[in-house]
Order: C-alpha cells, then structure tokens, then sequence
C-alpha cells in the first residue's frame, strides 16, 4: 500500500465519490479559499487501485489584536474509502503519519472534526496524544416523514403565515440571484466572530463548474418578498446526503416573512424533493452557549442531535499532556 499526495486540482486523479467535504469538488473550493491550501491523500493497493482518500485544509489566520499569525491543519471527517474496505482505521492512521510528516514548528495544531463514530480511530488519536472536545452533529431523517410531518407546531405555522404573506423561495439559476444570494450571506457572516464564510472567488467555485455552468454538488436558495431577496442559503451534496453549509436571513427588517426559517426550509424541502434521504446541519458546533439558540432553532425542522468528539493536537507536547489529563 503506497499513499501520494495532491496540492493541486489539475494534478488529481479520478476519485471515489463519498462525501462532499472529501471530494475533487471541495479540493477546487478549497484551493481558491483565501488563507487556505488543500491536500488530498490517496491511498493505493499494490494493483495501483484507490483504496481511499482524505482532504485535508492547512489554513492560515491573522489577527491584529493581538498580533497572531498562525497555521494549522484542518480534517472535516474520516474520508472516503472503498466499498468494503474492511481496514479503514489502518489507512486512516497511514493518512495521520503523513500529516504529522508535514506537521512542523509553523503550525499551531491539527484539527479532526465531523467523524460519524466516535469510536473510528481512537487508538491512532491516543497514540498522537490527541485531546478529545465533545462536539455534536445535527440531521433530519427524510425518506420515513416529510419535512412538513417534522415540523413544530410554531415553525408550520411561521412558514404558512410567510406563504400566506408573499415570501416565495426557490433554488438560484441566474447569475444575478446568486450574486444577490452571496451578497447577502457576505453581509451577514461579515459580523460574526464564530462562524466565517469562505471569500467570493471559493463561493463561486462552490456553486459553479470549470466551464461556467452550475454545479450539481452545490446549489445556493433565495428567498423573496417583493422582489427583494431578504434570505439565502447553500447546500452541498453528496451520495446520500444534504448538508447545509450557511443560511442568514433579515429576520430584524422582516420579522413576519420569517425569512431565515424560510432559506433553510427552501434547501430542506429541495433535498426531500429530490431524494436525499438524510440532511445534516453543517455549522452545528456544541462548542459555546452562544450557539444554544442556532441548536433549538434547528431541532423545531424535527432535527436529531447525535454526540462525538471533535480530535486536537498542538505542537506544544506538554500541553497535549496537560490537556489529556483534564478531558481524557
């Protein structure tokens, strides 16, 4: 078994498909993503076969006060392996020792996020001294209820008043809707400290493919009342999966068109139409008090709160040790 490793779109080879923060898709995103530089690990058989690959992010973040510059590597999951494939904890811990290879005084830490079973790869996270942080993941089943049947009381209600008030949604085909989409998350996240939005050139290459048309494994949803788009929201997918990445909406100019409940209501009711039998909330972290009232938001669509862990390692040892010793 080899693994190589990829820092550039036009150098990858064809993969897998499996989840959309894994793919040649996410690379291209990633790799016009200001402060960012992806690297995709492939590992092969000794045919020369793929076994399985991993998108790592390593990122960078500058702030004036006080005056930081810091890189680190960011894992948004366990990656994606071949069917089958029966040693996928062996090959994730092949994936880590090339990430400790290029892990060096410049960085700060590595970040592992968004694995499915807390359980998968415990043994390589202990190994590395790695701290585990308790983190949640938030879904909605679709293929047993509707989006409709799910929904609270209040939250049937808001969307029937909305409707009833002329807010329309709808999934963005022109350039001049995903502008005025973009536009409007830009300006929402531009205040928010916990949560960032990636830059226009990364949100283009999200929505839109090499040559020009739109892409199938994002779509951004806009939300309208009198010709006004008053809420937005993007939704990446995968296989057997929605998940939506960012929503904002002008809930304070237009509290009774509701429109933030409405642009993740237009991406859910999108994915139920179109098949896709479970939808995960991408920005769910239960990292902060700050993000109780997004979480209660989410569980009144029928959303279902599942416990893991969230995986750090820092470049100080003796931290990792101290820190060990308090979560472990």
């Amino acid at each position: 078994m080899r693994i190589e490793i990829f820092t550039r779109r036009s150098q990858l080879p064809e993969l897998m498909e499996g989840s959309a923060t894994h793919s040649a898709h996410m690379f291209g995103v990633l790799e016009k993503s200001n402060g960012c530089k992806p690297y995709m690990l492939v590992a092969y058989d000794k045919d020369g076969k793929e076994i399985g690959h991993l998108l790592i992010a390593k990122r960078r973040d500058i702030r004036l006060f006080p005056p930081v510059l810091s890189y680190w590597y960011s894992i948004l999951g366990e990656g994606i392996y071949r069917e089958g494939c029966n040693n996928r904890e062996e090959i994730f811990s092949m994936f880590m020792e090339k990430v400790f290879d290029m892990f060096d005084f410049r960085h700060a830490f590595i970040e592992v996020q968004n694995i499915e079973d807390s359980r998968f790869a415990y043994g390589t996270f202990n190994k590395h001294n790695f701290i585990p942080v308790r983190d949640q993941r938030m879904y909605i089943s679709l293929h047993s209820k509707s989006p409709t049947e799910r929904l609270t009381r209040s939250y049937r209600a808001h969307i029937r008043k909305a409707e009833s008030n002329g807010v329309t949604y709808r999934r963005a085909m022109s350039a001049g809707e995903i502008d005025a989409g973009l536009q409007l998350l830009r300006n929402y996240y531009m205040s928010k400290t916990r949560r960032t939005l990636p830059g226009k050139k990364a949100l283009q290459a999200m929505l839109y493919n090499e040559d020009g048309t739109l892409s199938d494994k994002a779509s951004l949803f806009i939300v309208q009342y009198r010709g006004k788009t008053i809420g937005s929201s993007i939704c990446l997918y995968d296989k057997e999966r929605a998940n939506l990445a960012y929503s904002c909406g002008l809930r304070k100019r237009y509290p009774m068109q509701y429109p933030g409940i409405m642009a993740i209501w237009a991406a859910l009711t999108d994915a139920h139409r179109n098949g896709y039998p479970h939808f995960e909330f991408l920005e769910v972290r239960n990292i902060s008090r700050l993000h109780a009232n997004f979480v209660n938001t989410l569980l009144n669509y029928g959303g279902k709160q599942v416990g893991t862990l969230r995986w750090y390692h820092f470049k100080w040892n003796w931290i990792n040790k101290i820190l060990r010793a308090i979560y472990v």
